[in-house]
């Protein structure tokens, strides 16, 4: 029974932050900023799909790709789930979301291709 509590508390801090619950957390922090910019100079030799230097986005794709844009069809065949080790890093997404790898871009996108946030990693 100890260690189910002890599991369930462990959850729960994991979900929050700052006193804030990250159920809803739609935009990401400095501390997500940074969580992902170390886990990406510490993958940055074996970047996986999304994040490779052959999956960076043209100037136009990257001029669509912003808070509060719907992902066209173009730019949704480059949708790669963000990897499971950076993912698991970052608070959980809200219901509805995911973490994404894009262009060399880690993105949080709702289940209609809207961009909720975005970090750059590296830009054209």
């Amino acid at each position: 029974m100890l260690a189910l509590t002890g599991s369930a508390a462990l959850a729960q801090d994991r979900g929050q932050r700052n006193g804030q619950n990250q159920q809803g957390h739609t935009q990401f922090d400095e501390h997500d900023q940074q969580v992902t910019r170390d886990w990406y100079n510490q993958n940055q030799a074996h970047p996986p799909a999304g994040l490779r230097n052959q999956d960076r986005l043209s100037s136009d794709e990257e001029s669509r790709l912003h808070e509060g844009a719907v992902l066209d069809k173009d730019l949704r065949r480059k949708v790669h789930p963000a990897p499971p080790d950076l993912a698991r890093r970052l608070p959980p997404p809200p219901k509805d979301h995911r973490y994404v790898a894009l262009g060399g871009h880690v993105g949080l996108i709702d289940n209609n291709f809207e961009v909720k946030a975005v970090i750059h990693l590296h830009g054209n």
